[in-house]
């Protein structure tokens, strides 16, 4: 089962890329709990449910321009899937970049994406978090 929730994220993650909000959100579950360890200014550090994340994706698309996460590796644990994504973009006032490496991790139960948590500093760190060291 673990390989098909690296598929389903990869799948998840190329939808994304592309901006098709629709399928990247078809793999998680209704009430799927966001936790981010580094939060953007005035942006919460927990969400509940599919709603709150399309919510905080069209904050992030109404800020910036060209928002990609290339995830570069995928850590397959059982369970949770580890990652490591490069997160890019622009500001669509400043012009500035964005570019942010993490280690995220996807907690999968019946076929979908239960809790994610996202920017942990490094792949050690997210893979420790999930009980492998």
């Amino acid at each position: 089962m673990s390989q098909e929730n690296v598929e389903m994220l990869r799948r998840s993650n190329a939808a994304f890329n592309r901006g098709d909000r629709a399928a990247a959100m078809a793999v998680y579950h209704p009430e799927v709990e966001l936790r981010d360890l580094q939060p953007a200014p005035d942006s919460p550090e927990r969400l509940v449910g599919r709603a709150a994340l399309e919510a905080y994706w069209t904050q992030w698309e109404d800020a910036f321009a060209d928002l990609v996460a290339e995830i570069e590796e995928y850590i397959d644990a059982g369970a949770c899937v580890v990652t490591s994504t490069h997160w890019r973009a622009k500001g669509k006032d400043t012009g500035l970049p964005v570019d942010l490496r993490t280690a995220d991790v996807f907690e999968f139960a019946d076929g979908r994406v239960v809790r994610a948590t996202l920017s942990y500093r490094n792949t050690d760190e997210a893979l420790k978090a999930v009980g492998l060291e």
